[in-house]
Order: C-alpha cells, then structure tokens, then sequence
C-alpha cells in the first residue's frame, strides 16, 4: 500500500463518519502484521494438571448432571469455588435441579386436565 493510497483511504473512511486515528491505526497495523485483526492477548498456559481436572469434573458431570458441586468438589478434594469456576467458565456446563413431580390429592388429576379443555375451548 502507497503512502498516498493510505491518505485517500484514511480520508474516504472520515467522510463515512469514522475517526482518523482508527483508520489509520487499522492502516499500521495491517502493514506491520498484514492482518486488520488485533493479535491475541497472551494468555497464562494452563497446567497439565489442572486439564486433568477439568476432564475429570466435565466427566462428572456428564454422567450425573444432577450431581452438585460441593459433592464433585469432596471427591476431587479442590474448593468448591474451584470446581464452579470450571464448570460455568471453562466447560459452559449451566445447573441443573431437580424438579419434584406435583402431588395430586385424589381426582385432581383428572380435575386439572377437564379444566384445561375448559380453558381452551374458549380460545
């Protein structure tokens, strides 16, 4: 890219609204790395260990999603905090409860269904 391409360029983006500086900052950028993107952020490589416990909380929670953080923390004895971080952050495994079924009281049941068909009979 010429200099004089760069110019035309930072000054057609300006007419569109854009500010100079980031134009232009996006222009370097992609002259010194040949890419418009931002490098990556470099990051702290996580311990060979610490990917074996995340497979083994992902296992776990696989198996039995129901199975509550504070039990998968004593089995792997780290803190609970811990094994909620991975869980949520790291393995984007959401809670899951369980729900208790209603308990009808003799015929309503079958009360409840009736009503419903009164319901949407009027709809």
């Amino acid at each position: 890219m010429a200099k004089g391409d760069a110019k035309s360029t930072i000054q057609h983006f300006v007419k569109e609204g854009r500010r100079q500086t980031t134009v232009s900052q996006i222009i370097k950028r992609y002259k010194d790395t040949g890419k418009t993107e931002y490098a990556p952020i470099p990051a702290r490589t996580i311990s060979k260990q610490m990917l074996k416990t995340q497979k083994k909380i992902e296992t776990l929670f696989t198996k039995c999603p129901t199975t509550s953080v504070s039990i998968v923390a004593k089995k792997l004895n780290i803190p609970k905090s811990t094994v909620s971080d991975i869980r949520v952050k790291k393995l984007g495994i959401r809670a899951q409860n369980q729900k208790k079924a209603p308990k009808y009281v003799k015929d309503q049941e079958r009360r409840a269904k009736t009503g419903l068909q009164k319901f949407t009979k009027k709809l």
